[in-house]
């Protein structure tokens, strides 16, 4: 009963293989199909923006700590020039939004969404 319960309150994000959890009283809206605007020389947390409310919000990748200071440029790889654990060249399914302590919003990349209550749903 518990895990039920736990089940309702959380909801789980998965993206690129990655995994993430927030609580829904955070989660204020789920977006499917989002157009993601990519930023060059971004930190590998940071799968792009999105143009919502009159302004840009950023989009992290699950599974990633999204706190200041871990905002480190992705490390090519010396043999080959490439770089190492980039986000997915393929936009996310979604991108659900998650209210901040002081109030602003930042995105989660999704393509799969589980618990909080309700149907558990695949974008595609």
């Amino acid at each position: 009963m518990e895990q039920e319960a736990y089940g309702r309150e959380m909801l789980r994000l998965y993206y690129g293989g990655e995994c993430d959890v927030t609580a829904m009283d955070r989660v204020e809206l789920i977006l499917p199909c989002p157009e993601i605007i990519r930023v060059p020389g971004a930190p590998d947390n940071l799968v792009g923006m999105i143009y919502k409310e009159g302004g840009l919000i950023p989009v992290f990748r699950p599974g990633n700590d999204q706190k200041p200071g871990n905002d480190q440029k992705p490390e090519n790889d010396q043999s080959t020039g490439n770089i190492q654990n980039p986000a997915p060249v393929d936009a996310p399914a979604c991108v659900v939004l998650i209210r901040k302590e002081d109030g602003s919003l930042k995105g989660m990349a999704a393509d799969e969404v589980v618990g909080g209550g309700a149907i558990d749903t695949v974008y595609e």
